[in-house]
């Protein structure tokens, strides 16, 4: 896989940027870690979650990407002198406001090759409609890559996100920005109190529940696997203007 940037978007809290972004992590630990390094941006200063978990098992970055440029262009540094790397931003709900003012010139420089990577960004959508309007405010200033929304399940099965796809239906712009809408699975909260409250990679987790919770989550996190593995092969095989690659 090409050197990568995946955006952890949401812009707003409780929508499962963390649990997408520590599950994201491990599946590329798991699939690439032995052909690329995988360096965790943790942009939330307030709950840090994700940093946490991987601090001392993989490169992890601070940087509040907020409206003041000094942490996008630390940031940028470290992507421009860097190689052979995924990158992962958990982002919070306050890279919006840096977003608005500084997405534009992160953007320019990607879509130069001034950082010479693809930017394939996972939004995470609960069932309220400003998850979609936030979805749209980030459009208009991100225009490169990939863009993926994903129904955190957690919320509902997907026929419950009525409010997504209408909106969706008659956003024809936004419409042919999308590639694919994918479904998050839900995970029993008995579960997730042990992997993401008890601050755990996926691994850990496992050691620490019985048989069958164990296995319910393999089972869990082998559908989570199989939503990225979708995800990347798509970014591989499409240009980001929606042309097949060739």
């Amino acid at each position: 896989m090409k050197d990568t940037i995946f955006y952890v978007g949401g812009g707003k809290g409780g929508v499962g940027k963390s649990m997408v972004s520590l599950t994201l992590i491990q599946f590329l630990i798991d699939k690439y870690g032995e052909q690329k390094t995988i360096h965790l941006i943790e942009t939330d200063e307030s709950n840090p979650d994700v940093g946490r978990v991987y601090k001392n098992k993989i490169p992890v970055t601070t940087a509040i990407l907020d409206e003041d440029e000094k942490d996008w262009i630390r940031m940028a540094g470290v992507m421009e002198n860097t190689s052979d790397t995924l990158f992962v931003i958990n982002s919070a709900a306050r890279s919006t406001l840096g977003v608005r003012k500084h997405g534009q010139d992160f953007n320019s420089v990607l879509e130069s090759g001034q950082i010479n990577y693809d930017l394939v960004t996972l939004w995470p959508l609960n069932r309220q409609k400003d998850s979609v309007l936030l979805l749209e405010d980030f459009l208009e200033y991100i225009s490169f890559g990939h863009i993926f929304p994903i129904r955190n399940c957690y919320f509902g099965e997907p026929e419950d996100f009525a409010l997504y796809e209408k909106y969706l239906s008659d956003k024809h712009s936004l419409d042919a920005r999308i590639l694919e809408t994918f479904n998050f699975p839900a995970l029993a909260d008995i579960i997730a109190d042990d992997f993401y409250t008890g601050g755990k990679t996926i691994p850990e987790t496992v050691e620490s529940l019985g048989a069958f919770a164990g296995q319910s989550f393999l089972s869990w996190r082998n559908r989570a696997y199989k939503m990225f593995d979708e995800i990347c092969e798509l970014s591989v095989n499409t240009e980001p203007d929606g042309d097949e690659a060739i």
